[in-house]
Order: structure tokens, then C-alpha cells, then sequence
């Protein structure tokens, strides 16, 4: 037998593996493009908020919209925390620790200037305790306080399996579903807390933090892809022999 050079014959089924393959990590790779894009769009938009002037909670409107729009504005409100309206996030992580975001609603002060207002404040972050049947035992800041803050969106979370019932700890946070519970409307926002009575005193993560693992990520796929098609090609020559 004298080997004559090697040819070109792919495989069907090694063709349609190797494009499935590619088109799969590319779009992941895609993805992980598209968090760290939005990482850095939404710490470039805080960045920009937290240079302007904070807002009075009098001047905010209720409109549908407005955590959309003065999302990140820093923001300064009087009111009290209401004692039996206090939830407790589930599954919020903090440095590789599993915890519980804080949750509690605020009502306005009609002395400053506003009409009854309730807002849900986001007082922070604990962790929780080894046993899940333990919740964090946590104060409430009595009478009124002045406390400040930044606007935000309510935390993105899908409902998923598991629904909220009447229990302290929540799997999501759903501000229809919680006003109907309180009885009172909650403001379409929800007030992240930064100083003031009630805070825990756990800095929150910045919106752009670890872009670069998404980047990193992002390449990892990219280069899976192009591995897949390398070896395609390398393992569709074949030898050429004669007799």
C-alpha cells in the first residue's frame, strides 16, 4: 500500500455536530457580550446619577415608569419603617456567602410635604444562618427617621417553582402582589438604602462589578467554537491509498 496524500471527505453527521456545536457556543459567547455590555452601560448610568443634585421624596411622581428613569438618583425621605411589614429576600449572595436582602416598608411623613406614600426600602444585606430554619433577628428603627438612598428597580427575579404565601422570607419580589398584602399601595421603585437608621451597613456590589468574567467567559466560548471547526477539518482529510 503507498500512501498517495490525504482528502477532503467530511461526514455529514461530523459536519451537522460541528455547526450545531459552533452555533451553541457562539451564541453563548454572544450572551456573556451582551452582560458585560450591560454591566458597564448600567455602572456608567449610576455613575452619572450619583453626580447629580439627590432628590426630595415630595418631587418624585408615582408613574409607572419612574425607577426607569431616575433609576440610581440618590434620594432623601422621612417616614417610618412599618414593624410587622418587614420581608427577607431569599438566595442573595454577598462575597460567596448566602444571605437575605432586607426588605421593609417606609411610610412617607405627610409633614414633609407629602401625601400617605408608602415605599419599599431595601435596608441591606445579612447573612443567614446555617440553619434554614432560623431567620436573622432584626430591629426597627422607631418614630420617624430620615434615611437615604438610591432608586431602583425591584430586584429581577423570576417566581419560578415557589410562591411568596404570607411568610417573612420571599423568593421574589412582586410590588402588586405586596401591596395587596400590606393593604397599602407601594410605590412602583423600591429605595436601595445607604445611610440612615435601619441600614445594615453591607455596601451593595457596583452594577459594572466583574465585567471582566464576562468577557473571559465570552472568549472561552469563542474559542470552543473554533476549536470545534479545527477539528472538523483536521479529522475530515483522510488518507489516500492505493494498491
Amino acid at each position: 500500500m503507498i500512501l498517495q496524500g490525504r482528502k477532503f471527505e467530511p461526514k455529514l453527521w461530523a459536519f451537522v455536530v460541528t455547526v450545531l456545536f459552533a452555533a451553541v457556543t457562539i451564541r453563548l459567547g454572544n450572551w456573556q457580550s451582551d452582560r458585560a455590555e450591560y454591566k458597564i452601560s448600567q455602572q456608567a448610568q449610576l455613575d452619572t446619577a450619583l453626580s447629580a443634585p439627590a432628590l426630595n421624596f415630595a418631587d418624585v411622581a408615582t408613574t409607572a415608569n419612574v425607577a426607569i428613569e431616575l433609576r440610581y438618583r440618590s434620594i432623601e425621605l422621612a417616614g417610618t419603617f412599618v414593624e410587622n411589614e418587614r420581608f427577607l429576600l431569599d438566595n442573595r449572595i454577598v462575597e460567596g456567602k448566602a444571605g437575605y436582602g432586607v426588605l421593609q416598608s417606609f411610610r412617607i411623613d405627610p409633614a414633609s410635604g407629602n401625601r400617605d406614600r408608602t415605599v419599599l426600602v431595601d435596608r441591606g444585606w445579612v447573612v443567614a444562618a446555617a440553619d434554614r430554619s432560623i431567620l436573622p433577628k432584626l430591629e426597627t428603627p422607631n418614630g420617624i427617621v430620615k434615611i437615604a438612598g438610591r432608586i431602583n428597580q425591584p430586584p429581577s427575579r423570576n417566581p419560578g417553582t415557589f410562591d411568596n404565601g404570607r411568610e417573612t422570607r420571599l423568593n421574589y419580589v412582586n410590588l402588586e402582589e405586596l401591596s395587596q398584602r400590606i393593604g397599602r399601595t407601594l410605590e412602583p421603585m423600591i429605595v436601595e438604602q445607604t445611610t440612615g437608621p435601619g441600614f445594615t451597613g453591607v455596601a451593595r456590589p457596583a452594577p459594572g462589578a466583574n465585567f471582566e468574567r464576562n468577557r473571559g467567559y465570552q472568549l472561552q466560548w469563542y474559542a470552543f467554537a473554533a476549536m470545534a471547526v479545527i477539528i472538523f477539518f483536521v479529522l475530515s482529510f483522510r488518507k489516500q491509498e492505493v494498491a
